[in-house]
């Protein structure tokens, strides 16, 4: 079995680094895979899920980003985010109730968008992408 290294980079701290089989990130033109020996690439990610099949493990890591950028050289994959964080650390209840506090701000702003609009619906994109990771991870541990 071939693997590649990926490290996976919040702005805070290194979340993940280690070798994986491939890894499925949310770019803007659709899901990207990554698989070993893959051509170079430098890409931008949307928020979303990030997945990462490890070697002799049924399950992927799953994470929740808030958006990056993705770059394959040799046989290494590096994400780049701003907000990193793997659905095990999510609490399903609480996003549900942030992403209604947070589209309840977003249909008060009304038909002019400031600053604090653009960082309510940023807010509200990265709590959707954590909720898919939630599902995603909880739909996992159903089939194994």
């Amino acid at each position: 079995m071939t693997t590649m290294l990926v490290d996976i980079v919040s702005s805070e701290e290194q979340i993940f680094s280690g070798e994986a089989e491939y890894l499925v990130a949310p770019g803007y033109e659709g899901e990207l895979g990554v698989y070993p020996h893959h051509i170079q690439l430098i890409n931008r990610l949307k928020p979303g899920v990030l997945r990462v099949k490890l070697p002799n493990h049924e399950m992927h890591l799953v994470f929740a980003i808030s958006g990056g950028f993705l770059e394959v050289q040799g046989n290494k994959a590096t994400v780049l985010a701003d907000v990193v964080e793997r659905s095990d650390d999510l609490d399903e209840a609480k996003l549900v109730e942030q992403k209604k506090l947070a589209e309840e701000r977003i249909k008060q702003s009304g038909a002019t968008i400031n600053e604090d609009d653009a960082k309510a619906y940023a807010a509200l994109e990265l709590i959707i992408a954590q909720l898919k990771a939630v599902e995603y991870s909880n739909k996992q541990a159903r089939r194994s």
